[in-house]
C-alpha cells in the first residue's frame, strides 16, 4: 500500500515531469532541424502535417497542470482532449499518404515512418484497458494528448536524427517527460485508507 508520503512524492514527481514537458512549447519556436522550427514548418504547404502535432505540447502541458492541480476534468475538457488528440493522430498517420510518395530508403527512415503506428496503438490499448482504474481514468485526457504528441515526435526525432537543433532537444525532453508521466500514472495506485 502507498503511504501518504509516497503519494505526496508521486505527486511531486508528476509536477516535475509536467514542468519538464513545457520544454515542448519552447521547441515550437526553436529550430528543430535545418534552421526550421515547427512554427515555420506549420506555415509551409509541404511540411504543415509534420508541424501541426507539435502544437499539442501547449495542450498537453495545460492539461497536465490541470490534472496535477485538480485531479479531474469537466466533460467538455475531456471531449476537447479526445477530439484534438484524434485529429492530431490522423494528421500524423496521413504522412503515410501523398504527397509523401517517396519510399523510405534506410532503416532509420523505415523506423521513422513505422513508429507512429505502434505508439498510437499502444496508447489506445492503455486508454481502453485502464478505463475502469481510478487514477488512469482521471489521467486519460492527458494521456490521449501526450500519445498523439509522442507519435509525431517519434516520427520527426527519428527521421531527422543527426540533424537535430535546439528545438529537437526541447522536444526530446518533453517527449521523455510525457513517457515517464504516462508510465507513472499507469502504475497501480492503492487507496491509502484501505490499509
Amino acid at each position: 500500500m502507498y503511504t501518504t508520503r509516497q503519494l505526496t512524492h508521486r505527486l511531486i514527481v508528476q509536477l516535475l515531469l509536467t514542468v519538464a514537458g513545457v520544454a515542448g512549447i519552447a521547441g515550437l519556436f526553436l529550430p528543430f532541424t535545418f534552421g526550421t522550427s515547427p512554427i515555420d514548418a506549420a506555415l509551409d504547404k509541404n511540411f504543415w502535417r509534420l508541424a501541426i502535432p507539435f502544437f499539442l505540447a501547449i495542450l498537453a502541458s495545460a492539461a497536465s497542470i490541470r490534472w496535477v492541480m485538480s485531479g479531474s476534468f469537466s466533460r467538455l475538457e475531456r471531449a476537447i482532449a479526445y477530439i484534438v488528440s484524434a485529429l492530431s493522430a490522423g494528421v500524423t498517420l496521413s504522412l503515410w499518404f501523398p504527397p509523401f510518395e517517396e519510399r523510405p530508403v534506410g532503416p532509420r527512415e523505415w523506423l521513422a515512418v513505422v513508429s507512429p503506428g505502434p505508439i498510437l496503438a499502444l496508447g489506445i490499448y492503455f486508454l481502453i484497458r485502464n478505463s475502469r482504474a481510478a487514477q488512469p481514468e482521471k489521467f486519460k485526457p492527458v494521456m490521449a494528448i501526450q500519445v498523439a504528441y509522442l507519435a509525431n515526435t517519434a516520427f520527426c526525432l527519428i527521421g531527422f536524427f543527426g540533424d537535430w537543433q535546439r528545438g529537437a532537444y526541447c522536444v526530446l525532453v518533453a517527449s521523455a517527460a510525457f513517457v515517464l508521466q504516462i508510465l507513472l500514472a499507469l502504475l497501480p495506485e492503492r487507496d491509502v485508507l484501505n490499509s
